[in-house]
């Protein structure tokens, strides 16, 4: 039996919605200064299904994932959802509207879940007023979307990158136990 006190480490990740193709550096810059180096920086795919940000974001939108060196246990992930609200608020000049999207959360070695402050019927609650909601499963080699993903999630562009996302981890992962060991 576990301690009751343990938790697996999971990889820290961020689907991050912005104007523009390409990334956009005070972004990188903004997300490093809250979680610390980047360790996968994905491509950033169009955000064309909805509209729901265009009022406050404009058009243009593009959204793609990163990692961070960082591991978290996942039961502080209400901490980095507080956190990245934070963010978009400051990065925010003046009461204007925001300027980016982030959507914190963690991934494990069969999941992709994301917190909200937003109550839904496939959502869990994790106390403090946050929700988790498990977007994508991992099962035979591939990411699956849930079947109460959003638009994006469920045409998965992202694969590619949570794949490597997932690798890189699970690598950096092995490698701290072996270094443990010694």
């Amino acid at each position: 039996m576990k301690p009751s006190n343990y938790s697996e480490p999971a990889q820290l990740i961020a689907f991050v919605l912005q104007k523009g193709a390409e990334w956009d550096p005070s972004v990188i810059a903004m997300l490093e200064s809250a979680w610390g180096p980047i360790r996968y920086k994905g491509k950033l795919f169009p955000f064309d299904r909805t509209d729901y940000y265009e009022p406050e974001m404009g058009t243009e939108l593009f959204r793609g994932v990163v990692s961070f060196e960082k591991c978290i246990p996942p039961e502080t992930i209400a901490l980095e959802k507080a956190r990245s609200n934070g963010l978009e608020l400051n990065g925010a000049a003046d009461g204007d509207a925001r300027h980016v999207n982030i959507d914190i959360g963690y991934m494990d070695l069969d999941k992709v879940v994301l917190p909200s402050y937003k109550r839904g019927p496939f959502k869990l609650y994790a106390g403090d007023g946050v929700w988790l909601d498990m977007l994508l499963t991992y099962a035979k080699g591939e990411f699956h979307p849930t079947q109460w993903a959003f638009e994006d999630f469920k045409r998965n562009p992202y694969q590619h990158d949570l794949q490597l996302i997932r690798e890189r981890w699970r690598k950096s992962v092995r490698d701290e136990k072996r270094e443990g060991q010694k």
